[in-house]
């Protein structure tokens, strides 16, 4: 997991989202203890957060990674935006607590895009906080109140200073750290897997300029200089697994 560069201004499609949040927060005024029940629940439109033009800026921001995983999407990927903050509901162990941040859905700091595996099966409506009795619970309140325990991928704290990597494995630095690596399940098999299978080609590289990096033949130099390069580039946030990477070549001298 990397730190986000998420540059203003949103994109146009969001603009809509204004009037819509108005009309919502309305709504719940005029109705509080029905939505807080769950018998009243807001339609939020999917063609207002998540068109096309809102997936295209995120992935572009992105580096077309999951904004939690940094796996590459695929190039056809065309899954749902992802709310830091959920808006429909929140999880909290056994109880739902409803009706999450609605007043976020729209919002475009609240948005990524993220895998299905990350999103729809880790993610999905949790957001763990260290003090639940600090929980906002509607729009009139500051989410400044809130301390959360999930790292936000767009800051204004660093991933990196909370998560490391041991090989393939993430380890945490911090709380944030531990919850956020064991709410998004960031160390899970398939994911390791794919780590270690990167981390093959890494060392293929590595072990291509050990072997030449003395040979004066044009053809090793050549080799030699393309293998650094890529190495280089592997460290780069636009590179899959970039994190995982950075650690990895540094616990191996490089």
């Amino acid at each position: 997991m990397i730190l986000v560069d998420k540059p203003g201004p949103a994109p146009a499609a969001l603009a809509a989202g204004g009037q819509l949040t108005i009309a919502n927060c309305a709504a719940y005024d005029n109705n509080v203890a029905d939505y807080r029940s769950g018998r009243r629940k807001f339609e939020f439109k999917k063609t207002v957060y998540g068109p096309p033009a809102v997936k295209a800026a995120l992935k572009r921001i992105q580096h077309h990674k999951c904004c939690f995983c940094e796996a590459r999407f695929d190039a056809n990927y065309k899954g749902d935006v992802e709310h830091f903050r959920p808006k429909g509901a929140v999880i909290v162990g056994r109880l739902r607590i409803r009706p999450g941040y609605y007043w976020l859905a729209y919002i475009w700091s609240n948005l990524y895009y993220a895998c299905a595996d990350c999103n729809q099966y880790r993610k999905r409506n949790f957001f763990p906080i260290r003090d639940e009795t600090q929980r906002v619970l509607d729009h009139h309140g500051s989410t400044d109140q809130e301390d959360p325990l999930l790292l936000d991928p767009g800051g204004p704290e660093n991933p990196r200073d909370h998560i490391r990597f041991k090989s393939d494995v993430p380890v945490w630095t911090s709380q944030r750290g531990e919850a956020t690596i064991k709410t998004l399940k960031l160390d899970r098999d398939e994911l390791n897997l794919s780590r270690r299978t990167h981390f093959e080609t890494l060392d293929a590289l590595r072990t291509i300029v050990t072997l030449l990096e003395n040979d004066a033949r044009p053809e090793a130099i050549a080799a030699v200089r393309a293998a650094r390069k890529r190495l280089t580039a592997v460290a780069r946030p636009q590179a899959v697994f970039s994190a995982a990477s950075q650690d990895y070549l540094t616990a191996h001298g490089w």
